[in-house]
C-alpha cells in the first residue's frame, strides 16, 4: 500500500468520497487536522485505511517531519497556506522531490492578495509544486502567484454525486413540489436577510413555500414569516430526501469562494437560484437553462429571479432539473482522486 498524507484545517462530508477513491487505488491516507470542524456539527466516520491524527500534537517542525517520515509518503496534500507548520514541511519535502499539492477555492480578487503575488516565489513556489484549484477563478489566482499551466490541477472540490444523483426527479413529475430549499449556516455571509426579505416582497407566491435548513441564530421575527419553514442542520443522507421533496435550490450569498452545495443541489437535480458572487455557478448553473443567478446586494434582483422561477410550468422545472443534474456530472469524486495522483503517473 501507498501513503499519501493530507494536512488539513478540518474533515468534511466531501473529503469522505475522495478518500474512498484513493483506497479502492491502493493507497493508506493520512489526515492531519485541527480536530474540530469549524462552524459545523459534522464528524467524519471511521473509516478503514484513513488515520487522523491532531496536528496541535506537534509544536516543533522537527518532530512533525520526523513523525511524517515514518508515513514515507509518494505525496502531501495541504488545504491552502495559512498554517506555518503545513507549509515549512511542504517546502522541506518539495526539496526532496515529493510532490506537495495546495488545494485552494480562493477567488482571485486582487486587494491584498497582491502581497501574495509578489512574496510568492519564496513563499507559495517554495512549499508547493502544484496548485489544485477549484475553478476557473481560482486558476487565476493560481497563475498570478506564479504557477505554469501544467502546475495547476483543476477540480479540486466535488460533492458526494453518488449520493446526491440518488434523489428521484422522475417522482416530481406526478406533483412538481414548490418549494425553495436553502441549506447553509444562518449567518450574516448567507444573506439570509435579504432572502427573507424578498420572500417577504414576493406578492403572490402561488402556493410556494421557503424551507432553510441550517444551524446557527435566526432573528426571532423571521420565524413569523408566512411561507417559512425552519430545520435542524441535518446528514447529507437526510438532505438527498430535502432535495427530492424541493423544487429549486436558493443560496443567496453575499460571497462564496466556491460553495460545494451549488455542486450537490445540481446533482440532486435541482434548478438553482445563486448569488452572482459564488465560485461555483461558472461551472454548475447557466442562467435560463438550469436557473438563474442574481445579484445579493439588490433585494429586487432576488425577487424577480424568484418570480422567474414560480411562473415556470412544472414541465419547464422537471426540464431545468435534468439539466442541472447533466452539468453536475463534469466534476465527481473519481475524477478529484484521479487527478491528484495522475501527477505520479507523470
Amino acid at each position: 500500500m501507498k501513503n499519501i498524507v493530507f494536512f488539513n484545517l478540518a474533515v468534511m462530508p466531501y473529503h469522505v468520497p475522495i478518500f474512498k477513491e484513493l483506497i479502492s487505488k491502493g493507497y493508506i491516507i493520512h489526515v492531519f487536522w485541527y480536530a474540530a470542524a469549524p462552524k459545523t456539527s459534522y464528524r467524519m466516520p471511521n473509516l478503514l485505511n484513513v488515520n487522523l491524527y491532531n496536528r496541535f500534537s506537534f509544536t516543533k517542525k522537527s518532530d512533525f517531519i520526523q513523525f511524517i517520515n515514518r508515513l514515507s509518503p509518494e505525496l502531501i496534500v495541504c488545504s491552502g497556506w495559512t498554517d506555518d507548520l503545513y507549509n515549512h514541511t511542504c517546502a522541506y519535502y518539495k526539496l526532496k522531490n515529493i510532490p506537495t499539492i495546495v488545494i485552494s477555492d480562493t477567488q482571485w480578487r486582487g486587494g491584498k492578495q497582491w502581497f501574495n503575488v509578489f512574496t510568492s516565489w519564496f513563499r507559495h513556489k517554495k512549499y508547493f509544486s502544484y496548485f489544485f484549484a477549484a475553478g476557473i477563478l481560482q486558476y487565476e489566482y493560481a497563475r498570478k502567484l506564479g504557477f505554469n499551466p501544467h502546475q495547476i490541477l483543476m477540480n479540486s472540490l466535488s460533492a458526494d454525486t453518488t449520493l446526491f444523483l440518488t434523489a428521484d426527479i422522475e417522482q416530481k413529475k406526478k406533483l412538481y413540489p414548490k418549494k425553495f430549499l436553502f441549506v447553509g449556516r444562518f449567518a450574516p455571509e448567507k444573506a439570509l436577510d435579504i432572502l427573507l426579505e424578498a420572500w417577504k416582497r414576493l406578492e403572490d407566491k402561488h402556493g410556494w413555500i421557503l424551507e432553510l435548513v441550517g444551524e446557527g441564530a435566526l432573528l426571532n421575527d423571521a420565524l413569523s414569516i408566512d411561507g417559512l419553514i425552519v430545520k435542524d442542520f441535518m446528514s447529507q443522507k437526510d438532505l438527498v430526501l430535502e432535495a427530492q421533496n424541493s423544487g429549486c435550490f436558493v443560496l443567496p450569498s453575499r460571497f462564496e469562494q466556491w460553495s460545494l452545495a451549488i455542486h450537490e443541489f445540481s446533482s440532486a437535480g435541482l434548478p438553482l437560484l445563486c448569488s452572482r458572487n459564488c465560485g461555483a455557478i461558472y461551472h454548475f448553473l447557466i442562467d435560463g437553462y438550469n436557473g438563474y443567478s442574481f445579484d445579493p446586494n439588490n433585494i429586487d434582483s432576488l425577487v424577480n429571479a424568484l418570480k422567474q422561477i414560480i411562473n415556470h410550468s412544472d414541465e419547464d422545472l422537471i426540464k431545468m432539473s435534468y439539466r442541472s443534474r447533466e452539468i453536475s456530472k463534469r466534476i465527481n469524486p473519481e475524477i478529484v482522486a484521479s487527478t491528484l495522483i495522475s501527477i505520479l503517473k507523470n
